[in-house]
């Protein structure tokens, strides 16, 4: 593996990208020879199988792979190394920032973190600003409720009498057809806001869903009647004790109490 990857960096691409990052070449470690494209692509095959026979050679160890990755890591750290060494051995230490420096960083970081200026035009565009402009104060909550949907009875049309119509043109028919149908399905659609379910049921007739409405309103207000008829009922019956029924109560308390009941005896 030393020795491919040694022979893979004197390839031809490779040598262009050490002269780019070399600022002080060493000239004692850097070769002149060239190796070719035929055996560049030679030395890549045999460090592909160096890297598979050592993973087969290791593979009955549990960790078998991490010693493999261990392998390519030291290789890595030598390639760094070389690179260290071709570019002249330039040390490690870095200079420490002048006044300078840290004036321009500091100036950076307050653009960065400044908060951002407000868009010049509030509304998206020069054109849909310069129109809200003319709105005079009107706001998008108040936008919000400018349009009331109408009610599905709205579009509640008359039937169609078959003796109607054959005294109409043909023409005449079939718009008076289309005008109906076009209010049924939109009365329809505004009631599928509200009651997809009941809509489905009517099968494409609002009248028929709207007197379906109707009656199971009714049913709800005849079924609220009696349950209140039924509570003023209740009271009442609670209210209506007769006297016998208030001493026999009475009588009741006294013997829970344990107190001694009056008895009259004769003289």
């Amino acid at each position: 593996m030393v020795v491919m990857r040694h022979l893979l960096s004197l390839t031809e691409s490779e040598k262009a990208k050490r002269d780019t990052r070399i600022t002080t070449p060493n000239r004692v470690v850097l070769y002149q020879f060239t190796l070719s494209a035929e055996d560049a692509k030679w030395a890549q095959q045999k460090d592909k199988e160096a890297y598979n026979l050592t993973d087969l050679a290791f593979q009955p160890h549990p960790q078998h792979r991490t010693f493999t990755k261990a392998i390519r890591a030291v290789l890595d750290r030598d390639e760094a190394w070389v690179r260290w060494k071709e570019n002249g051995c330039p040390p490690f230490e870095e200079q420490s920032l002048t006044e300078k420096d840290y004036e321009a960083s500091l100036k950076r970081l307050r653009q960065i973190l400044a908060p951002l200026q407000p868009y010049r035009y509030p509304m998206g565009n020069a054109q849909l600003s310069e129109l809200w402009k003319e709105t005079e104060g009107l706001t998008l909550d108040s936008l919000k409720d400018r349009v009331q949907l109408p009610d599905p009875e709205d579009f509640l049309s008359e039937e169609l009498d078959k003796a109607t119509l054959s005294e109409l043109q043909p023409a005449e028919q079939i718009e008076k057809i289309d005008e109906k149908a076009s209010k049924d399905w939109r009365g329809l659609r505004l009631a599928m806001r509200a009651d997809m379910i009941g809509v489905a049921e009517s099968k494409g007739s609002l009248s028929k869903y709207l007197e379906t409405k109707k009656e199971a309103e009714r049913e709800a207000q005849s079924e609220v009647k009696e349950e209140a008829m039924e509570v003023e009922t209740v009271k009442k019956e609670g209210n209506d004790e007769t006297p016998k029924d208030e001493e026999m109560k009475q009588e009741n308390e006294d013997e829970k109490k344990g107190e001694p009941m009056d008895i009259q005896t004769e003289s």
